[in-house]
Parts: structure tokens; sequence; C-alpha cells
């Protein structure tokens, strides 16, 4: 089951690793809208559907079928998902330019809605059909592994493709070349998919109460571990989001070299794999736990931010200058996208400890819905600082200026949002030890 179940995530990853790295550039770049517009409505549509997770977390809570409770909504969000992809790639060339902004709206949004009809019960399912320990982390690092992989590619590969698939170098070739990229990916969505379900269970370790919507609610809203929890990892993966969003307009237009941006994409994907599939089970196996490993990738990150960050006065920028600190970013981005699940995984069980009752799926929407809202927040601080910095897609070379705030934005927000992070992760010591705490607690 594993193997099939982490593939699953592989092709849901890879549509949601070229939406969520691409859509900023595709809009900007490509199409030419404005940076802020897109910013705010990249935002504003992630802020929308975040807040459809829960509601889709009781959607999933009430389902009933032969197939479970899972496994339907699985299938056909991705579906779904896939078909609306394909048509937010392929923007209409005929459109005027409010045709244009209508049309990307419509399907940005639809994209959203989609997604978490697949995305919320793909990863809710996790603490129904394991039990917290080795069985969960098990399952988690090998669903994660290959959602990480699925992510990573799009950013490694798409600008070494666009050409390939479009026929030719320029802004004209992307834009077919991106329509094409779309439809492949979206087929290896569905049938990663198929293959995901087919191998599911349909029931569960312990049913859960049949409960009504305030009550479900309620569970999440009153889980205080677990709203420190999305505190804590929306500000982590704000730093990572605007790192990725940002990344290829370093290359572009400060480097000047936009080609190497696939090089060292790979260095640091492979880098994020390697803390996932190899340092994190030996770290485990090592005795560390689970939050001494979220501080140790936390430290990493601050290492490369401040990095970065002193490479903003640091004369002409290189590739060279980029692969330490991205390589610190992309293994604390490992860490957090492992012990992301497992965190929330964990807060289930902490809901069920305090309270005697168990909601997998709507405590398991707040893993969607913060790194959702980490998104909104990280590609509006894109959007804005990029208008505010004058980037000009058309000039050959960008004023120092304006390389200059490309740097800012770049290296000082993300060293802000992972110090917030690691401070209320530390304030917050049963994250990662719920059940552990209770039993203390009852113990005194």
């Amino acid at each position: 089951m594993k193997a099939s179940y982490a593939l699953g995530g592989l092709g849901k990853n890879i549509a949601y690793g070229l939406v969520a790295s691409y859509t900023l550039y595709y809009y900007n770049t490509i199409l030419g809208i404005s940076a802020s517009f897109v910013g705010t409505l990249l935002m504003a549509a992630r802020i929308f559907d975040a807040f459809n997770d829960p509601i889709m977390g009781v959607v999933v809570a009430k389902t009933r079928s032969p197939w479970g409770r899972y496994k339907p909504w699985i299938l056909t969000g991705a579906v779904l998902n896939a078909l609306v992809m394909c048509a937010m790639f392929a923007v209409p060339e005929a459109l005027s330019a409010g045709g244009e902004k209508v049309y990307i709206t419509v399907t940005y949004f639809l994209c959203g809605i989609t997604y978490t009809l697949s995305d919320i019960p793909y990863w809710s399912v996790i603490p129904a059909v394991t039990r917290a320990g080795e069985e969960r982390e098990s399952l988690t690092v090998w669903a994660r592994t290959m959602a990480g992989i699925g992510a990573a590619l799009p950013t490694i590969v798409t600008v070494a493709l666009l050409p390939i698939l479009g026929g030719g170098e320029g802004i004209a070739y992307y834009r077919k070349g991106f329509a094409i990229y779309a439809l492949i990916i979206s087929v290896f969505y569905v049938v990663t998919t198929i293959i995901a379900v087919r191998a599911l269970p349909n029931g569960e370790l312990a049913k859960p109460k049949d409960l009504g919507l305030k009550e479900l609610i309620g569970l999440l809203v009153h889980n205080d571990q677990a709203m420190f929890l999305a505190a804590v990892l929306i500000l982590y993966n704000s730093a990572m989001y605007l790192t990725t969003n940002l990344v290829l307009y370093e290359f572009q237009f400060d480097i000047g070299r936009e080609k190497e941006y696939t090089l060292f994409m790979l260095v640091s994907g492979v880098a994020q794999l390697l803390m996932m599939m190899v340092i994190y089970p030996r770290l485990r196996k090592k005795g560390l736990t689970n939050r001494q490993i979220f501080y140790g990738g936390g430290f990493l990150a601050v290492i490369g931010y401040a990095v970065l960050t002193l490479l903003i006065f640091g004369g002409e920028m290189s590739t060279a200058k980029l692969i330490l600190p991205g390589v610190c970013i992309s293994l604390a981005n490992g860490t957090g996208y492992v012990l992301a699940t497992i965190f929330v995984g964990d807060a289930v069980d902490y809901g069920e400890a305090t309270t005697g009752l168990r909601a997998n799926s709507v405590v398991s929407s707040l893993q969607t819905l913060m790194v959702k809202l980490s998104s909104a927040f990280a590609v509006f601080v894109a959007g804005i600082g990029l208008d505010i910095a004058s980037i000009d897609r058309d000039a050959a070379v960008q004023t120092m200026e304006a390389r200059m705030k490309l740097r800012t934005l770049f290296a000082v927000p993300p060293l802000l949002f992972v110090i917030g992070a690691l401070l209320i992760f530390h304030k917050r010591k049963d994250i990662g030890r719920p059940v552990e705490i209770k039993q203390e607690n009852e113990a005194q």
C-alpha cells in the first residue's frame, strides 16, 4: 500500500508544484499581467480556498459510501482539478487584457477549489489508517518523499522543457509549452491517483463518532495545540513559498543566467529529498525527537537566509554564491515537509486524548489550510514586492536599484518568518509529543 499511496502523492504534487511555482511567472512574465494584480488575485483565491478546507473536512467526515469516506473524493477531485489546470495554463490568445484577467481569475479560483476536493481526503487518510508512532511515520515519509519529488520536479525541469514543448525560445513559444506541459502533467496526475485509490483500504482503524457540523468545527477550533501549530507552519511555509516564487526571477533578472536555474533547482531538490529519505529516518533511529529535528531544520533555514541577506550588498550575484544558502534552505524545507504531516497527525491524537472525540479529516484539513494561507501570503508579498522593485521583463539588464530590491525581497522577509515560526514553536512545547504531555499532566 505504501508505494501505491505515495505514487498518488507524486502525481498530485507535480500538478501542485506547477501551479504553486509558476502561476505568478506565467501570468506576469508570459502573459504580461501586473505582478501586483496577480499577487492580489492569488492571495484572495488561496485565502478563499483555505477556509473551504475545514468545510471539506466536514464533508469527508460525513461521507458514507461502499468505498469509504476518502477514496471517492480523492479520485473525483483529481479528475476535476486536472481538467481545470489544463484550462488555467491555456489562456486563449484572442482574449483582450480585461478578458484575460477575468479568465485567469475564474480558472485559478476553480483550480484551488477542485484541488481541495482531493487534497483534504488524501492527507486525512493517514491518521485514519495508521497508528501513532513508527507506522504513521513510515507511511508519512513514503508519501511526503514522493510528494516532495513531485513538487520539486516542475521547479527543476520546467524551464528546460518549455522551449522543447513549445518549439522554440521566447514568450510565444513558452506560452504554447506551458499548455502542452500542463496537459501531460494532468494525465499523469489522474493515472497515479487511480493507482493510489485502488491500494487504499475502504475502512479505518477506529471509526470516528458521527458528530454534527458544530461539534466537528468545535473540535478543530478548540484544539489549542493545532492552533499553535497552524501559526508555526504558516510562517515557516511562507518563507519557503516566497523563496520558490522568487528564485526564477533572481536567476533571470539579477544573475542574468536563466539556464543555470535548472541546475540550481536540481541541487536544491536533491538536498531536500536527501533530508526526507535519508537524513530524517537516520536521525530518528539515532534517538532524536521530531522536535529536535524541527529545531535543526529551522536553524539551517536561518543560516541560509542570513547568508542571502549578507549577499544583498555583496557585489554581482552568481549561481555559486546561492549554492550554500540554497542547500541549507532546501534541507530545512525537507524537514518541515515531513514533520508538518506528522505534527498534524499528532494533533488529531491530541484532540482525542483531551476530548475523547476523534476528528481525522477536520483536524487534518488544517494542514492544507496552512499551506494555502502561507502560499497566499507569500505570493502576495512577492507580487507587491516585484512591482516595487520595478522589474522590467523586456529590459536586457535590470537597474542596480531593481536588483537590490529583488535581493532584499528574496532574503529578508523569509528570514523574519522562520525566526517567528521557531519562537512560537519553542513556546508551545507539546507540539510533536501530544499524548506524552497529556499523560504527564494527568500524572501531576
